[in-house]
């Protein structure tokens, strides 16, 4: 939806300062005058333009805004319920945050070959910030590639994309997707 807002933006916008750019007088024999219906046509096409502006920048600015109430499959995939209380906790917790129940923690089955996320960062701090952003997320970081931070594997493509998007998301942090066989 922010693609569209910003390609309505940009239309609206164009549309407007052609609508300004408008010449709206026409010659007569003794020089121009101002004719009534163009200046009419200027103002409607400059009202069209701004409104189609107005609505990309509304589509720009709420476009992405996510519901609060929907989780996500990532969110989904790493929590379970607790066996007391059933409310949601995180797979690796070992103490309910709801009950205070002692849980044991749920192990993730990590899969011989997969789908992993790769993070390239300059070796040194920022690969050191990188791998312990990815470790508080909680997500499974494999042995570092050099200075390519790895998460995964994950059996599915859409579990990968899911973490990418959700570490582009929260984090600013881009990266790609690899099949490790």
């Amino acid at each position: 939806m922010k693609g569209f807002g910003t390609f309505a933006l940009i239309v609206g916008i164009c549309w407007v300062v052609f609508a300004l750019s408008m010449d709206v007088s026409v010659s007569t024999g003794m020089g121009r005058v101002n004719n009534l219906g163009l200046m009419a046509d200027r103002q409607v096409h400059a009202i069209v333009g701004g409104m189609i502006a107005l609505a990309g920048l509304v589509m720009l600015i709420l476009g992405g805004k996510v519901s609060g109430s929907a989780p996500s499959a990532l969110a989904e995939m790493d929590t379970r319920p607790c066996p007391l209380c059933a409310e949601t906790i995180k797979n690796a917790a070992i103490k309910c945050k709801h009950c205070g129940a002692e849980v044991e923690q749920a192990t993730r089955v990590i899969p011989a070959a997969g789908w992993t996320v790769r993070i390239p960062c300059r070796p040194g701090m920022e690969f050191d910030a990188t791998q312990k952003i990815m470790e508080d997320e909680g997500l499974p970081c494999e042995k570092p590639d050099g200075a390519v931070v790895v998460i995964g594997p994950y059996e599915e493509k859409r579990e990968a994309v899911e973490v990418l998007r959700q570490i582009r998301e929260n984090n600013s942090l881009f990266g790609e997707l690899s099949y490790k066989g």
